[in-house]
């Protein structure tokens, strides 16, 4: 296989998910093009139809990925929003919305991949933590959300993780390893 095109604008998407794919021996070309998403279609709809446009139009193999927080006291909120509302509230506007509210959440990625002229395969992962009432780490260069959000069963934020450590248990990482898996035995 000729190197999976990876559509993304993410720096660290690209850098988690070649991480996990060069292990089973799949190369990634980072592919920097922003692409529609509506906002009101679910992750799983989002990724498929810009993997189906996105590998047509190329004419080559690739995969898009998308990734959604979900808190429990917010029936889900804020889905698939998670740019839109991190830049139009930031932390602070996180923190007054789950002030004394249940800090349940999870992340959800969605990785399509898809060949020019068929339909996109999917495969999802997830993780469940809770979200702090403080930034950590707040000199770090990451993705906010790693910042504020504590998986279950490990006591730290994402932020405080090795690259190895977050890629073993996140959303990202299970999405990836099964798209490495399928693609394994193509």
């Amino acid at each position: 296989m000729d190197k999976l095109i990876f559509v993304t604008t993410n720096k660290y998407k690209f850098k988690e998910i070649n991480d996990i794919l060069k292990k089973y021996d799949i190369e990634l070309e980072h592919f920097d093009h922003e692409y529609s998403e509506a906002k009101e279609d679910s992750l799983e709809e989002v990724s498929k139809k810009a993997a189906k446009i996105l590998a047509d139009k190329l004419g080559k193999p690739l995969i898009v990925e998308d990734t959604g927080i979900f808190f429990k006291s917010y029936n889900n909120f804020p889905g698939a929003l998670p740019k839109f509302v991190i830049n139009g509230i930031g932390f602070e506007g996180i923190f007054r919305l789950l002030k004394d509210k249940d800090r349940t959440a999870y992340f959800k990625s969605v990785i399509a991949y898809c060949q020019p002229g068929q339909k996109p395969i999917l495969f999802i992962g997830e993780i469940s933590g809770k979200i702090l009432k403080e930034v950590i780490e707040p000199d770090i260069e990451a993705m906010p959300y790693t910042h504020i959000f504590v998986p279950d069963g490990t006591g730290k934020a994402v932020v405080q993780m090795t690259l190895e450590e977050k890629n073993a248990i996140s959303h990202r990482g299970e999405a990836a390893r099964k798209l490495a898996e399928y693609l394994k035995l193509k």
